[in-house]
């Protein structure tokens, strides 16, 4: 495995967007699964005492309470949603998996569940997780996922190779560019997505303690700077979420006036993740 070769962007080819759209936004919703016992994302990390129930509680009021305010809320605004979904959501939510359906929203893969990353995983072990994570999801929607999301960016040297053989066109993998580009494979190629680790609930609410204000700041400033960028070349805004972290009462309104902003804004294109890829692979 490479890392992907370097390109300035000053230097490529003009990506156009749909009806000259300066911007595509997609916003990723992380629908996950968490294995209970096991350590994982904590707004208070060091209350960790086996078995552990405050973090792994807050994480659990997303599924059981968050997601069903924002497809609420996505709905209302007519906002397309890009839903990163553990294949586990299938077992052990089925609720979740119908108003996904319900309200139309894509389904990325997003590996077996968020307490299992590739990383370190043999070659054989890796492909039954990919093949399993996408049974689930097709079985559940009647549709194979188009894209991919590792859990927590574990991956193996094998991982893209093995997600092209499995039928995966697109990865949110790479979090390092403002346009789609081709990651090539020893055979073909995935499209890259730019995902965002900066304008990421994760990031500005967690390791940032944004207050609502500031988070929400923080996404309009992401957009508007993308969105002057342009004027001359293409780009692209991912918006990644959590409902345990939006979904939670005191962010919830913040997250809709950000919405709103984007929304109201001209020359903008609200996507997901397999209309960004349709067009780029239509396009070039």
């Amino acid at each position: 495995m490479q890392p992907p070769s370097f390109q300035p962007i000053t230097q490529r080819p003009v990506l156009k967007l749909p009806n000259n759209a300066r911007v595509a936004v997609w916003v990723v919703m992380n629908v996950e699964h968490f294995t209970f016992g096991k350590l994982g994302t904590a707004i208070q990390p060091h209350l960790n005492s086996y078995p552990e129930i405050a973090n792994y509680g807050w994480r659990d009021y997303g599924n059981r309470v968050g997601i069903w305010r924002l497809f609420e809320l996505f709905a209302e605004l007519e906002i397309p949603v890009t839903a990163a979904v553990n294949g586990e959501i299938c077992t052990f939510y089925p609720e979740i998996m119908t108003a996904i359906q319900q309200y139309g929203w894509e389904v990325m893969a997003h590996g077996i569940n968020n307490s299992t990353g590739h990383s370190g995983m043999d070659r054989q072990t890796e492909i039954d997780i990919i093949d399993r994570t996408l049974i689930l999801l097709r079985q559940a929607t009647g549709k194979t996922p188009k894209g991919w999301l590792t859990p927590g960016f574990s991956i193996t040297e094998s991982t893209f190779e093995l997600l092209h053989s499995a039928g995966i066109v697109y990865t949110a993998d790479w979090a390092n560019d403002d346009q789609p580009y081709w990651y090539p494979l020893p055979n073909d190629r995935l499209l890259a997505i730019p995902y965002t680790i900066e304008a990421n609930d994760i990031s500005l609410c967690l390791s940032n303690r944004f207050s609502g204000v500031e988070f929400a700041q923080a996404i309009t400033d992401q957009f508007d700077q993308l969105w002057q960028d342009g004027e001359s070349q293409g780009r692209v805004m991912a918006i990644g979420l959590h409902p345990f972290i939006v979904g939670q009462p005191l962010r919830l309104k913040y997250l809709k006036q950000c919405l709103l902003h984007i929304k109201k804004k001209p020359d903008t294109w609200l996507t997901t993740g397999e209309g960004i890829y349709n067009w780029i692979n239509k396009s070039q």
